[in-house]
Parts: structure tokens; sequence; C-alpha cells
């Protein structure tokens, strides 16, 4: 009897560790260093598909103040994970990747650059 609920505990500790931690968008600070040292350099158009060594289908940025329900509004998609304190900071923007159904993964960009747009589901605008 101790084993099935042994067994039992397992599963649901295995089911609420996936359900918690399953499809989370994860903060990519190397491709925030690598957007900042681009802008350094003068850029104001990135081309995201040469920085990014993952698969996406979706990109958007969002600017201070933006709730995670908001980036999921307007992307259709399930935001879960990091979304670096854009919703109660106003120095920063976040750049979001998605695919179908979830974000993906997302870097912190700075507002001390300007701001940003995204074109073409492809290009990082600093304005």
């Amino acid at each position: 009897m101790k084993k099935i609920v042994y067994i039992f505990l397992t599963i649901a500790i295995v089911i609420l560790f996936a359900e918690l931690f399953w499809n989370r968008a994860s903060q990519d600070t190397i491709l925030s260093k690598d957007i900042h040292s681009l802008i350094q350099q003068g850029e104001n158009q990135i081309d995201l598909t040469t920085l990014t060594d993952f698969e996406w289908i979706a990109v958007n940025v969002y600017g201070p103040y933006t709730t995670n329900e908001m980036i999921e509004d307007s992307m259709g998609i399930q935001f879960k994970g990091d979304n670096g304190g854009i919703d109660i900071l106003e120095d920063r923007f976040l750049l979001v990747f998605a695919n179908e159904k979830n974000a993906l993964k997302t870097a912190v960009l700075s507002r001390k650059y300007g701001d940003y747009t995204v074109k073409d589901n492809k290009f990082l605008i600093v304005e």
C-alpha cells in the first residue's frame, strides 16, 4: 500500500513540476548583449534571424508597463516565464520570441538607446 502512495505522490510531483516549468520563456542575456553591442556600433536595423540560434515564428517588442496578459493578447500565445520586469520598470523594453502557442525566449533591451519596434517579423528597429 505504501508503494502505491509513493508512486502516486511521485507522479503528482512530476506533473506539478511539468506544469510549472514546461513552456516557460527564458531570458537570453547573451542575445541582449549582442543587440546592445550592435546598437553601440551604430546599427539601427538589426536582423534578428542572424542573431538567434533557435526556431521561432513570431517576434515582438514591448515597452515599459506591459503586462504578461497584454503580451498574450497581442501575440495570441501563452506567456509564462521571465518578463524582465517590464510590467513595473520603465527603463527597459522586452523582445519576445514565440512559436504557435507559447513564448520561447525573451531579451531585455535598455531604453537608453531609444525606442524599439519590429519590422516584417524579422528586423529590430532602433528609433
